[in-house]
C-alpha cells in the first residue's frame, strides 16, 4: 500500500458477536467478520487517522496486520484519511448506469439493495499471504443472489491459492448494460447467470398450469434470449474469460413420477436449455460453462438448492427454514466459487500437471504382480473395481495428453512380464501406455528424478500416486514441489478426474497421441547416443512441413504458446480470440510447422508469429527439439513471409529469458541474426544470412 494515512469509514458499523466483531459499510454493501481479539484495534483507531505501522502496533498479530488492513481497505471499511466518501459514492453511482435507482442521486444507477450470503470470517492465520505478493484477479458477477453467494468463498478460497480476488456483483440487466459493465470493470473473469426469475418462474413455477405448447413457447423464448446474451457477452469480453451458468435441475417435478409422460416435462426443459447453452458457448473459445447440473449430480440437489422448500423458480442456495432472514447455507457458494477458480486456472494454464507417475504393486493393482499375478481380475470384489477405475482414470488423462510413467520397487522383468499378458484387456492399461518405467529397488524419488530429467519436466509439473504413506513422504522430501496424492487408493480416481491441474481445454489430436510421440522422442534419444549428430539426423528421415496459419489452426497454436516452457522465445500466453485479433492487424502473419520422422508423425509442433517485421513469438514442442527443426522452421517461415520480392533485411527477433527457455535463447544467432544493442534483441542484416535449407539433414516442404 502506498497510502500514508488511513481512517475507518464514516459509514462503518461495528457489531460485537460471540465469536468476533462484524464490520459493515452499508452504502457499499460490504461486510467482514474479524476474530474477537481484533475488536480492540478497531475501537482504539476508530475516529482517528493512522498509518500502516500504527495499525500494526496495536494489532494482536503484527505479522498479519498488513493483510488484515488490505482486506479492510478492499471492502471500503478503511479509507484514505483525506477521502471524501460521499462525493466518491455519488461519482461511483453516476458511473454505473446499468440498472436500478440510486436514492443518493435520484437518477438511474446501479447499486445492490440486498447482499445475500454469509460474511467472510478473516482470521489472522488466513490473512497472511506469505512473502510473495498475491496475484490480483477481478471477478465480475452478473447474476442473481446465487452469484452473490460466491463472493466471500471466492475471496477465502482465492487467498488459499495465492490470489488476491476482487469481486463486483451486478443484478441481471439488458445486453447493453452487461456490455457497459464489462467495459467499465474490465474483469479478468466474468460470470454470467441468466436472470432466474424472469425465465425460470415462467418455465418451472407455472409449468403445471400450462400445456405443452405454452411450455415449448417459453422454452423457445428463453433459448433466443440466451443466444443474444451469450453472444453479447463474448463480444464484450474481447478474449477475456467468461463463465456461463447452465441450470441445475429441480429436485422435484410438478408432474411427479410421470414427468416422462409430458412432451415438455422438467427433464426435457433442463436438457434442452443446457444443450442450447453448450451450443452457444462452443462458438467462443474464451467462454466456458459452469455446469450446475454436474454439481447437482456430485453434491445432491438438496445440499445445494432450495426447491425442496421454496418454489422451483427461486433457484437459490440451500436454506435453514427456521431462519427468517435472507440467510443461505454456504454449500452452493463454496461449490460455485471452487468452479470459478478452477475454470480460471485451466484457462490460464496455471499449475498444469503434465506427467503422472504411479507406483504399481498395491496402487495400480492389488497385491504384488510378480508373485500374485492378475487373478484379482477374475473376482467381483470392491478392490477389483477400485483398481480398474484407477486404470480408466489414467486412460482418460492419457487421451488428454497427460503423460504416464511408473516408479515402483520390484523386479522389472518379472513385473512387466506378468503385466504384459493382461495389459489392454479387461479395461486395463498396458506397459506401452506409459512412456517410461523405473522398476527397481532404489528409492522411488530417484526413479522420478530420472524420469523428469529424460522428459524435461520440473517437479511442479508431476503428480505421484502411491498407496504407501512412507513412500509418499520419501518422495515429497526428496523432490520439493512435486505433487503427491495423499489418502487411500480409492480416492485417487476422484483426484485425477476432477483436478483442474489435469485439464487443459478441449482435446486435440496432438494431445491424444502425445504418449506415442513422446515414446518416439525417447527412442530417438537412445539412437542418437550411438551415432554422430549428422548421421543420426539423416537416419531419422525428418520431414518438416511449414504453412501459413489460419482459423483452423488457432486452438492448437494457442496450446503451443501456452504449454511450451522450454523452446519458447518470449513465453507469450494467449487465447484464440486474442490471437484472432492479433492476426487481423496489418503486417502480421502466423506460420505453423508439422514434423515427422521414421518413428512417428508428431503433428503440428511449432508456431511462429511475426508482427511488423519482428518475430514476437516462437514456440516448438519439446518432443521435437531433438530433430533440430527450429532454425529450418524459422527460415522457411521468414522466406515464405517475404514472398513477392520483399526484403528480409532488417527482420528482428526478440528473446525474453525465463528460468526454463534456455534451449531457445540461441535461435536467432543460429539462424544468422546478429545481436542488437538492446539485450535480447536480434536483427537480420541480410536475407542471405539465413541457412540454405537444401543442405540440411531433413526435407522441408510448404503446406497448402
Amino acid at each position: 500500500m502506498t497510502i500514508d494515512e488511513f481512517r475507518f469509514s464514516a459509514f462503518l458499523s461495528a457489531v460485537d458477536l460471540d465469536t468476533g466483531v462484524l464490520l459493515a459499510n452499508g452504502p457499499h454493501m460490504q461486510r467482514l467478520v474479524l476474530d474477537g481479539e481484533w475488536a480492540q484495534p478497531v475501537r482504539a483507531l476508530r475516529g482517528a487517522a493512522f498509518s500502516a505501522a500504527g495499525f500494526a502496533a496495536v494489532a494482536p498479530d503484527p505479522a498479519a496486520a498488513a493483510d488484515v488492513l488490505r482486506a479492510l481497505v478492499d471492502r471500503n471499511l478503511v479509507v484514505p484519511a483525506g477521502a471524501d466518501e460521499e462525493e466518491a459514492l455519488r461519482t461511483l453511482l453516476a458511473d454505473r448506469p446499468e440498472a436500478a435507482r440510486s436514492s443518493l442521486t435520484g437518477r438511474t444507477g446501479s447499486w445492490p439493495t440486498t447482499r445475500y450470503g454469509l460474511p467472510q470470517r478473516l482470521t489472522a492465520p488466513s490473512a497472511r499471504h506469505g512473502s510473495e505478493a498475491p496475484e490480483a484477479v477481478t471477478y465480475l458477477l452478473l447474476g442473481g443472489c446465487v452469484t452473490q453467494f460466491t463472493e466471500e468463498p471466492l475471496l477465502a478460497l482465492g487467498r488459499e491459492q495465492g490470489l488476491d480476488v476482487r469481486t463486483e456483483h451486478l443484478w441481471p440487466g439488458s445486453v447493453r448494460d452487461m456490455s457497459r459493465a464489462v467495459a467499465r470493470v474490465r474483469p479478468d473473469v466474468t460470470v454470467y447467470q441468466a436472470g432466474v426469475q424472469p425465465f425460470l418462474s415462467a418455465l418451472w413455477d407455472g409449468a403445471h398450469t400450462r400445456d405443452d405448447g405454452e411450455r415449448e413457447q417459453s422454452l423457445t423464448l428463453m433459448k433466443s434470449a440466451l443466444s443474444v446474451s451469450i453472444t453479447a457477452l463474448a463480444d464484450a469480453l474481447e478474449g477475456r474469460l467468461g463463465l456461463v451458468h447452465n441450470f441445475g435441475p429441480p429436485a422435484l417435478s410438478p408432474f411427479g413420477r410421470f414427468d416422462f409422460a409430458e412432451e415438455f416435462g422438467f427433464r426435457r426443459i433442463v436438457a434442452e436449455l443446457n444443450a442450447h447453452i453448450d451450443h452457444c458457448v462452443r462458438r467462443h473459445p474464451h467462454l466456458m460453462v459452469v455446469d450446475e447440473e454436474r454439481l447437482v449430480a456430485r453434491h445432491g440437489a438438496a445440499a445445494l438448492f432450495d426447491d425442496l422448500v421454496f418454489p422451483s423458480g427461486h433457484h437459490g442456495g440451500s436454506l435453514d427454514p427456521s431462519d427468517e432472514r435472507p440467510h443461505q447455507l454456504p454449500a452452493l457458494g463454496h461449490a460455485l466459487a471452487t468452479e470459478y477458480l478452477a475454470c480460471h486456472r485451466i484457462h490460464r494454464g496455471a499449475g498444469r500437471i503434465k506427467l503422472v507417475v504411479t507406483d504399481l504393486d498395491g496402487t495400480l493393482w492389488p497385491g504384488i504382480a510378480a508373485d500374485d499375478g492378475f487373478d484379482w481380475l477374475d473376482g467381483d470384489a470392491t478392490s477389483r473395481w477400485v483398481h480398474v477405475g484407477l486404470h480408466q482414470a489414467l486412460s482418460v488423462l492419457k487421451s488428454r495428453g497427460v503423460l504416464l510413467a511408473t516408479s515402483s520397487k520390484g523386479d522389472a522383468r518379472a513385473t512387466l512380464g506378468a503385466w504384459e499378458g493382461h495389459g489392454g484387456a479387461r479395461q486395463l492399461l498396458g506397459p506401452d501406455d506409459f512412456v517410461l518405467h523405473r522398476i527397481n529397488w532404489q528409492a522411488k524419488s530417484a526413479g522420478i528424478a530420472d524420469i523428469c530429467a529424460r522428459l524435461g519436466f520440473a517437479p511442479e509439473q508431476v503428480l505421484f500416486l502411491d498407496d504407501n504413506p512412507v513412500e509418499r513422504a520419501e518422495v515429497a522430501a526428496a523432490l520439493p514441489g512435486l505433487h503427491v496424492a495423499e489418502g487411500p487408493v480409492h480416492t485417487f480416481r476422484d483426484l485425477l478426474l476432477s483436478s483442474p491441474a489435469l485439464e487443459s481445454g478441449p482435446r486435440t489430436q496432438e494431445a491424444a497421441r502425445r504418449t506415442d510421440t513422446t515414446r518416439a522422442m525417447l527412442r530417438r534419444q537412445d539412437l542418437g547416443a550411438t551415432m554422430d549428430r549428422d548421421g543420426f539426423l539423416r537416419s531419422l528421415e525428418i520431414g518438416l512441413r511449414v504453412e501459413r496459419g489460419g482459423e483452423r489452426h488457432l486452438a492448437r497454436v494457442c496450446e503451443l504458446f501456452n504449454r511450451t516452457n522450454q523452446f519458447t522465445t518470449t513465453a507469450w500466453r494467449t487465447t484464440p480470440e486474442e490471437l484472432r485479433r492479433t492476426l487481423a492487424a496489418p503486417d502480421t502473419r502466423l506460420h505453423v510447422a508439422f514434423a515427422s520422422d521414421r518413428f512417428a508423425d508428431y503433428g503440428m509442433t511449432g508456431a511462429c508469429l511475426v508482427q511488423d517485421g519482428t518475430v514476437t513469438a516462437f514456440a516448438l514442442s519439446c518432443r521435437v527439439i531433438g530433430l533440430d527443426i527450429a532454425v529450418p522452421f524459422l527460415t522457411a517461415a521468414l522466406r515464405d513471409g517475404a514472398g513477392g520480392g520483399r526484403s528480409l533485411a532488417g527482420i528482428r527477433g526478440h528473446i525474453v529469458a525465463t528460468d526454463r527457455n534456455t534451449p531457445a535463447r540461441d535461435l536467432f544467432l543460429d539462424a544468422g541474426f546478429t545481436a542488437d544493442t538492446a539485450a535480447g534483441r536480434y536483427v537480420l542484416a541480410a536475407g542471405d544470412r539465413l541457412p540454405d535449407l537444401d543442405g540440411l539433414p531433413l526435407t522441408v516442404s510448404a503446406g497448402p
